[in-house]
């Protein structure tokens, strides 16, 4: 192997050292992509390179799709995605909400209010704040790996709707309506394609109800398994620095922003790895 991997400190990632992004052969993609299934996140840093080395980079780990809010789209990239509270813009600091936290999005699954979540994703830092800004990663195969025997055996077979119209109103940084998309119901549990493992398919932010049990049970299980997914010392919480870029597989991860003061800009930019894994169904309205 020509480059090295360090895992994190923390239960999932991994540190990918001596490599160039932009100049990496068919042998080390494939070393890559394992290394992206063993450790869930991979971390580089001191990486340069612009919206079409990022596009291809992209495509050596899976069909690079649009985002389906086009919103978010980059206008003149439009398979990239751009993340920027407040449009990316500091405020003065004399203004009066330079000290406004934004930015902030709890633990989710990307487009798990869809049909489909995504593979995966790439995220770059652009323009990062002075100071905090972090991303956390928590790992849902380990979750599900860790919950009592006696839940595990509780909550197999039954199923799970996830809302956009819930997670839209925990965060800010997606305009536009809340409605874009129906509810949809997914499998709570279901087995990784290319790992084996089982995933606790929790996303907090838009887990709306557990179905196939009574609705007291439901609802208690449900914060049950949120509070036990989301324990911080179960993350990987990245410090950003300049041209670092992260890859993570979405189908064993949660992530979330931790968010940052509105005096300082931060402007990321990320793609979407397709998913052939639709184990979701539209809820009829």
């Amino acid at each position: 192997m020509s480059f090295q991997i360090e895992p994190t400190s923390a239960p999932l990632g991994a540190f990918v050292t001596g490599l160039d992004l932009t100049t990496i052969s068919e042998t080390e993609v494939g070393e890559l992509y394992q290394a992206f299934l063993d450790h869930g996140v991979l971390i580089f840093r001191g990486q340069t390179f612009d919206a079409s080395q990022m596009l291809a980079l992209s495509d050596l780990f899976g069909e690079t799709g649009l985002h389906p809010i086009e919103t978010l789209r980059h206008t003149q990239v439009p398979k990239l995605i751009v993340l920027a509270a407040n449009n990316g813009e500091p405020v003065a600091d004399d203004d009066p909400t330079a000290d406004t936290r934004i930015g902030t999005i709890p633990w989710h699954t990307d487009l798990i209010y869809t049909e489909a979540s995504n593979h995966g994703a790439l995220l770059r830092a652009v323009t990062i704040p002075k100071e905090e800004g972090q991303t956390g990663w928590i790992d849902t195969c380990r979750v599900y790996r860790k919950l009592p025997s006696e839940i595990k055996t509780r909550i197999q077979g039954l199923q799970i709707v996830h809302s956009y119209a819930l997670t839209h109103s925990k965060q800010s940084m997606v305009g536009g309506s809340p409605n874009l998309f129906p509810d949809v119901v997914h499998p709570l549990v279901y087995v990784h394609p290319e790992n084996d493992l089982p995933v606790l398919n929790i996303s907090p932010s838009s887990a709306k109800e557990i179905i196939g049990l009574p609705a007291d049970e439901a609802e208690e299980l449900l914060e049950y398994l949120i509070d036990f997914a989301c324990r911080e010392d179960e993350a990987y919480v990245h410090e950003w620095q300049p041209d670092d870029v992260v890859l993570w597989d979405n189908w064993r991860t949660i992530h979330r922003a931790y968010g940052h003061l509105k005096r300082y800009p931060r402007l990321m930019h990320r793609t979407t790895l397709c998913s052939e894994l639709k184990m979701g169904q539209w809820v009829e309205q």
